[in-house]
């Protein structure tokens, strides 16, 4: 009856119970050592004020090191204490002693920080900074993938010598006015070792922070140097000077290229470098911080005349270019206009009366003028050279000019008056004959 009854007892619920029954057996034999009479390392304890991870010790060590998760930071001081520049403030870490001895000892803690609290996928992601421009520092960060929509983040910062800490001075915000970015324009005043949260707020739930710590020359985004050049044609000297606040020491790779020549790279620790016989060359820089990962970006390519001779006679071949393009441009305008020219329709001057042409005599006043055989009187011509000359001397009506009518049909009409005159006199043109019965004599 005992071995059926017990049988319920120990169904599914009962084999869980034991279960953890053994992973807590486990856990406290895994802590033992510190609970052993005999361990050198008593009262394990974080002080979160003065960083320090302290302990009690019993007896002699050789020496004690401490980490966190697994990672080596620090040996103790005196066998007593931990000393850390820095705390977690918004992840929990793992704090291990290891104590050198026969047999090793080793324990450690668990620190959960005040700032880990609440719904980690609402805190800020991606947080990072970077000092740029030589005097400004930026940090930015993304809005948590489970953030609530009310919410709301703020950066703080302190130097880790001073322990100051200080909101943003200035923040950009993304199109819902969350706070997503924040500049600081004047890091002179910074010391090198920075720790930056973010810190988020919401009515719905709470929000762990984000934390960064950093050295401030490490994360510097140098800008290109200004190259400055004293040359001839033997020699050209380049200077340049790189302007950080926290980086002094630097390596430089410059390039340059003369002419049509491949371009040619020098990797340089000094702020100066000399060319010979330099003539006229392109010459662009880039720069590192010393035992830094980072290049700078290239600088934007200068060009050094120290050769005006190459300059001039690349003046002169531009100019001569630009001359002959100009002549090749007239030319084709002037074939273009000719060409237009010849598709015009022509009108001659005997297809019938036209703008600018006398209108056809009339029968009377033909009759009239030919007194004489041939239609002109006092010999071939004669006659129509005084009526030309009387023409000319007659008085013009007021606005118009001497011969009547507009400027186009007064030169129409001379040229025809003056061509038959011409043609009469050299006997090609045959005298009109007199009309009967017409006007009067």
């Amino acid at each position: 009856m005992l071995r059926t009854s017990a049988r319920p007892l120990l169904g599914s619920g009962g084999a869980m119970a034991l279960l953890w029954l053994a992973v807590l057996v486990m856990s406290v034999c895994l802590l033992c050592s510190e609970k052993d009479p005999d361990s050198p390392i008593k009262n394990l304890r974080m002080e979160p004020g003065s960083r320090r991870l302290t302990w009690d010790l019993s007896g002699n060590v050789s020496e004690i090191k401490c980490f966190i998760n697994s990672k080596y930071i620090t040996k103790a001081i005196d066998s007593r204490y931990c000393q850390f520049y820095v705390l977690p403030l918004c992840e929990v870490k793992n704090f291990t002693i290891s104590v050198k001895q026969d047999p090793p000892f080793s324990t450690g803690l668990q620190y959960v920080p005040r700032g880990a609290e609440g719904k980690p996928a609402a805190a800020a992601r991606g947080l990072d900074c970077w000092v740029h421009d030589v005097d400004f520092l930026t940090c930015s960060w993304e809005v948590g993938r489970a953030a609530p929509g009310d919410v709301q983040y703020r950066l703080y910062w302190r130097d880790l010598k001073a322990y100051r800490e200080q909101e943003c001075p200035r923040y950009e915000a993304n199109n819902r006015g969350v706070h997503v970015r924040c500049r600081f324009d004047d890091v002179s005043r910074l010391q090198r070792h920075i720790q930056f949260w973010v810190n988020g707020t919401s009515r719905r739930s709470g929000i762990p922070c984000s934390d960064l710590c950093v050295e401030l020359p490490e994360i510097e985004r140098l800008s290109p140097p200004h190259i400055t050049a004293t040359c001839n044609k033997s020699y050209s000297m380049m200077e340049w000077k790189v302007l950080s606040h926290f980086n002094h020491r630097f390596l430089y790779e410059l390039q340059i290229q003369k002419g049509t020549d491949p371009a040619s790279t020098e990797k340089l620790y000094e702020n100066h470098f000399v060319i010979y016989n330099p003539g006229n060359y392109v010459a662009k820089l880039k720069v590192q911080g010393f035992f830094r990962k980072d290049w700078s970006e290239w600088s934007a390519p200068q060009l050094f005349v120290c050769d005006p001779k190459d300059e001039h006679r690349r003046d002169w071949l531009v100019s001569v270019l630009v001359l002959l393009g100009t002549l090749l441009v007239l030319g084709l305008v002037a074939l273009l206009c000719r060409s237009f020219a010849e598709t015009l329709p022509s009108h001659p001057s005997h297809e019938g009366p036209h703008h600018g042409q006398p209108p056809e005599p009339q029968a009377g006043a033909l009759g009239h003028q030919q007194s004489q055989p041939g239609g002109l009187s006092g010999g071939r011509g004669a006659h129509f050279g005084g009526n030309m000359k009387r023409d000319l001397r007659r008085p013009s009506p007021i606005g118009q000019e001497p011969g009547g009518g507009s400027p186009e049909e007064r030169s129409g009409l001379g040229r025809e008056h003056l061509c038959q005159a011409h043609r009469v006199n050299k006997g090609l043109l045959h005298p009109v004959p007199e009309l009967r019965g017409g006007g009067s004599r």
